[in-house]
C-alpha cells in the first residue's frame, strides 16, 4: 500500500486525502491548522460559499474540476438528504447577473457550463434587478464551509487517515519534507515509507516552494440574519424579487468595474445568510473595514430589492475576512522531484477551492497512478 503525505488541511488538502483514502492509499495529513481553528492563515472556513464556476471554456482542467464537484454534490443532495445535511450542502435556485457587457453576458445561452448543470436558463430582461446587463438562472449548491471541512476531516479519519498537527520549517521545500519525515518517524514509527507528498499549502506555497506567483485575494463578507420578510402582503409574483425567505435563493452579480462581487447566499443548516464581498488582489490585511461593510450592505440591497421592503431588517452577526490563495496563471497541479522525493503540487485555486476540490483531487490521483504510485 502506497503511503501519501498531504501537507495542508484546507478544503483542497482534506478532499485530496479523502479521495486518496477511498482509492486505497495510506494517508497522513500534516497541517498547521485543522477545522475548528479561526485564523486568517486558514482560508477555507471563511469562504462564502457556493458553486459558481470561475472557469472559462478554454480552461479545460478547471471546467472539469468544477463539473466533477457539481455532479457529486448534486447527486448527494438529491439522493441522500441526511448525508447532505451532515456535509453542510444544499441546493438552491441561483440567479447570476453581469453588471456590464461581457462576452458571456452578450450570449449567456452559449455559456459552457449550461448543458452540465440543472435547470439552466437565460433570464428575460424584465427579470433583471437594477444596474445589471444580463442574467441566468440555474440550480446551484450552497456550502456551509466550517461544517463541510469538518465533515471531510471526520470522513478522512474514519477511513484511517493519520493526523499530525504541526508547523513545518520553510527555508526550503526540501527542509520541510525532511521535517515531515522526521515528525512521522517520531510519532508513528511503524508507518510505512512515504511514497509521495501532496503540497496543499495554499498561500503558504508562496514561501514554502517558493512560488512568487502566489498572492492573496482578500475577501470580506458579512454573516447576517434577515428578518421581517414573511408577511404575505410583501410577497411578489416575480420569484427573483420575492422578499419571502420561505424559498431562499442565491443572488450573485459580477461587478467588473470594481474589486468586488456582490452575493447573497443562504448558509445551509442555519437561519443565517452570507453577504459579500470583495476581491482585493495583493491585500494581506486581516482587519475588517467598516466602509467595506457599508458598501456590501448597499450593493446587496440593490441586487435583491426585497431587502429594501419596509420592515425588513438585516442584523450583521459577524464581519469575516479571508485571504483566497490566488496564483497568477491559475492553480498549479503538477509533479516535481525534490531531492529524490515525488511532490505533487496542488495549490493556487483562488476563490474556487471548494468547487475545484473534487476534480482537482481526481487529477492528483491520476498523476500518482501515472507514476506507478
Amino acid at each position: 500500500m502506497s503511503h501519501i503525505v498531504v501537507i495542508g488541511a484546507g478544503v483542497i488538502g482534506l478532499q485530496t486525502a479523502v479521495s486518496l483514502l477511498e482509492a486505497g492509499y495510506k494517508v497522513t495529513i500534516i497541517a498547521k491548522h485543522f477545522p475548528g481553528e479561526g485564523t486568517i492563515e486558514y482560508t477555507s472556513p471563511w469562504a462564502g460559499a457556493q458553486w459558481r464556476t470561475h472557469a472559462t471554456a478554454d480552461q479545460k482542467d478547471e471546467c472539469e474540476w468544477d463539473i466533477s464537484s457539481y455532479k457529486q454534490w448534486a447527486e448527494v443532495a438529491q439522493s441522500d438528504p441526511e448525508k447532505a445535511k451532515e456535509m453542510g450542502i444544499e441546493t438552491y435556485p441561483s440567479y447570476f447577473y453581469w453588471a456590464t457587457e461581457t462576452p458571456e453576458s452578450t450570449s449567456p445561452s452559449k455559456i459552457w457550463f449550461g448543458p452540465h448543470i440543472l435547470n439552466f436558463s437565460v433570464l428575460p430582461a424584465t427579470s433583471l434587478p437594477p444596474n445589471t446587463h444580463a442574467g441566468i438562472r440555474y440550480t446551484s449548491i450552497a456550502i456551509n464551509p466550517p461544517k463541510y471541512i469538518s465533515y471531510l476531516l471526520n470522513h478522512a479519519t474514519s477511513l484511517g487517515a493519520t493526523l499530525i498537527h504541526s508547523t513545518l520549517p520553510t527555508p526550503t521545500l526540501a527542509a520541510a519534507l525532511t521535517a515531515a519525515e522526521t515528525l512521522l518517524s517520531q510519532q508513528f514509527p511503524q508507518a510505512p515509507p512515504i511514497s509521495a507528498f501532496i503540497n496543499c499549502t495554499g498561500l503558504g506555497a508562496r514561501v514554502l516552494v517558493p512560488d512568487a506567483l502566489v498572492h492573496p485575494i482578500r475577501g470580506q463578507t458579512l454573516l447576517a440574519k434577515i428578518s421581517g420578510v414573511d408577511s404575505p402582503a410583501q410577497k411578489s409574483e416575480n420569484p427573483v424579487f420575492s422578499p419571502s425567505l420561505s424559498v431562499p435563493a442565491i443572488h450573485t452579480r459580477e461587478d467588473v468595474a470594481t474589486p468586488s462581487v456582490t452575493y447573497i447566499i443562504p448558509r445551509p443548516g442555519t437561519d443565517t445568510w452570507v453577504l459579500g464581498g470583495t476581491k482585493e488582489v495583493g491585500n494581506w490585511s486581516a482587519e475588517a473595514d467598516a466602509g467595506t461593510t457599508e458598501g456590501i450592505l448597499k450593493r446587496c440591497c440593490e441586487l435583491w430589492p426585497a431587502l429594501q421592503v419596509p420592515g425588513v431588517e438585516i442584523e450583521v452577526l459577524a464581519t469575516q475576512v479571508g485571504l483566497r490563495p490566488g496564483r497568477t496563471g491559475g492553480a498549479r497541479v503538477e509533479v516535481e522531484e525534490v531531492e529524490g522525493r515525488v511532490v505533487v503540487h496542488e495549490y493556487g485555486h483562488a476563490g474556487a477551492g471548494f468547487q475545484n476540490s473534487v476534480g482537482s483531487a481526481a487529477k492528483v490521483l491520476g498523476l500518482l497512478e501515472g507514476r506507478g504510485i
